[in-house]
């Protein structure tokens, strides 16, 4: 029985030893620059220990992209970052194919299927030193869209005091990813960056899942007359994927949307670019049609309040040509004045226009 307990104990220590030593990564975040792959997290159950690390980088069917050994460092217990000192004097060695010239040249890794090992040794002077830890990460890496704002547009004047504010989203989703949005007053002769690194929030805004912030009900609303600059940032476990740009924007209530008469239909191109509009108990817009007549295929969901369900959406008919199209709001079951809606027509092309827009019954 003795030996086969120190026979197990043969096969289980050397598991234990490496369970000891855990490389923490995220490949969808870090795993896109070199400089990312060293952002990597080194979790220590024991005591303290001298170790070097070496990372190798591989591409599906493009072989070695890079591969480095950093000097040796000491791991504290507990959850450890590379030390700077280590990441920077990492002996990097690249290999030959195009994708290791192009992260030879610009330390970012382009779309492709990659793995990540870790491998930790034990520092020993004048000997190799006892593997205690090697783990490898795989992940199919996509490039990120930009984060672009959409609404309020850049140097556009609007009269709303508490304006929602809209951006694309980032793609592709990354689980866990969140938005940080900052909404300040741009001062007399300001610049907006400036503003937006030294003025007080008007909104600091975090924890955002949507690429969309309804204005907070907690922060003052904004003044007529003044500037204001925002900025949206995409963060997952406080590391910044992407930053938009500084957009401003003036509140200013005069000359802005103006009321239109009923027989007023605008193009739904126009409308979709635009992407805002006043809904006065009805939609109107303009559309052709290069195919068969049938029934016009539309939803309308609120973006204020988003589990709400909204029902009797009327019936609209698009017929061959060109059509003035005209959906009554005033029948449908859930909608309420002062409420942001998004209105999503597929048209008979398969092309998807989309419009947001506040409504405001007749009656108001």
């Amino acid at each position: 029985m003795k030996r086969y307990f120190s026979l197990l104990l043969m096969l289980v220590f050397p598991a234990l030893v490496h369970a000891q030593l855990t490389v923490n990564f995220m490949p969808e975040v870090q795993g896109r620059t070199l400089e990312g792959v060293m952002s990597a997290k080194l979790m220590n159950s024991q005591q303290r220990r001298s170790c070097y690390m070496v990372v190798r980088i591989t591409v599906a069917g493009g072989g070695l992209i890079a591969e480095a050994q950093t000097p040796a460092f000491d791991v504290q217990p507990g959850m450890n970052l590379i030390p700077q000192h280590a990441a920077y004097n990492a002996a990097w060695k690249f290999g030959s194919g195009k994708v290791a010239v192009v992260v030879k040249q610009s330390h970012q890794f382009p779309e492709g299927e990659y793995e990540y090992c870790f491998e930790l040794y034990e520092n020993v002077k004048g000997a190799p030193g006892e593997m205690v830890a090697d783990q490898c990460f795989n992940y199919d890496l996509q490039p990120l869209s930009p984060l672009m704002l959409t609404e309020p547009y850049e140097g556009d004047h609007i009269c709303e005091k508490r304006p929602p504010l809209f951006w694309q989203p980032l793609l592709p989703a990354i689980p866990g990813m969140e938005y940080r949005l900052l909404l300040v007053e741009v001062k007399e002769g300001q610049a907006r960056a400036e503003a937006l690194h030294y003025n007080m929030p008007v909104i600091r805004q975090a924890g955002i899942q949507a690429p969309m912030l309804l204005y907070p009900p907690l922060s003052r609303e904004l003044t007529e007359g003044k500037k204001y600059a925002w900025q949206v940032t995409a963060v997952r476990n406080e590391m910044v994927l992407a930053r938009s740009e500084v957009w401003d924007f003036t509140v200013k209530c005069e000359d802005t949307v103006a009321k239109r008469p009923v027989d007023s239909y605008r193009s739904i191109d126009d409308l979709a670019k635009g992407n805002f509009y006043i809904a006065e108990a009805r939609i109107l817009f303009s559309v052709d049609n290069y195919h068969a007549a049938k029934p016009l295929d539309y939803t309308i969901t609120s973006i204020s309040k988003p589990n709400e369900k909204l029902r009797k959406l009327p019936k609209v008919d698009l017929q061959t040509g060109r059509n003035q199209i005209l959906i009554d709001l005033d029948g449908v079951k859930g909608m309420v004045d002062g409420d942001y809606y998004l209105l999503s027509v597929r048209l008979p092309n398969g092309e998807t226009k989309q419009l947001r827009f506040l409504y405001k019954s007749e009656n108001e």
